[in-house]
């Protein structure tokens, strides 16, 4: 399956963005893997990591996995359930599995743990995602290359 197209200023997993998150995200044959650590920047409350923070981390690995083909996904929908408080400086692995797809919405579930004890639930999410249209995507595309704000926020 052809990987789908990702903005190299991506917020989540940039590399060359010097405001990305840094998570780092693999496709896997059911979906995605990425990896993060949220340092005492990312804190929320006192030692915890921000919930925001857990919901992009989430939502980035779940925008990854793949929809037979290149368009841009959209999220149009995201559900988060904290299961446990997340340490800051822990590193954290989302896993995102694809559930169903219905014409060009997608629909996805993630389950974030430490890297090192898969077996504690610290949040999971379920998402649905819609592929733009081509048109639309290029049309995006277009305004985007020109620095202008594009009003989405592809995956």
């Amino acid at each position: 399956m052809a990987p789908f197209r990702h903005l190299d200023s991506c917020f989540g997993c940039s590399t060359t963005n010097p405001s990305a998150l840094g998570i780092a995200i693999l496709s896997t044959p059911d979906g995605a893997e990425g990896r993060v650590r949220f340092g005492p920047d990312a804190e929320g409350a006192p030692g915890l990591v921000h919930g925001g923070l857990l919901a992009t981390f989430a939502d980035e690995v779940m925008g990854f996995v793949q929809h037979g083909g290149d368009g841009v996904r959209l999220t149009a929908e995201m559900t988060i359930r904290y299961r446990r408080p997340t340490p800051v400086d822990t590193e954290l692995c989302c896993r995102a599995r694809h559930a169903e797809t219905d014409g060009r919405r997608l629909r996805v579930h993630a389950e974030i743990t430490a890297a090192d004890d898969d077996t504690t639930l610290l949040a999971e999410a379920d998402a649905v995602f819609v592929v733009l249209d081509p048109a639309e995507s290029a049309r995006r595309a277009a305004v985007a290359s020109k620095g202008a704000p594009t009003g989405l926020a592809p995956h």
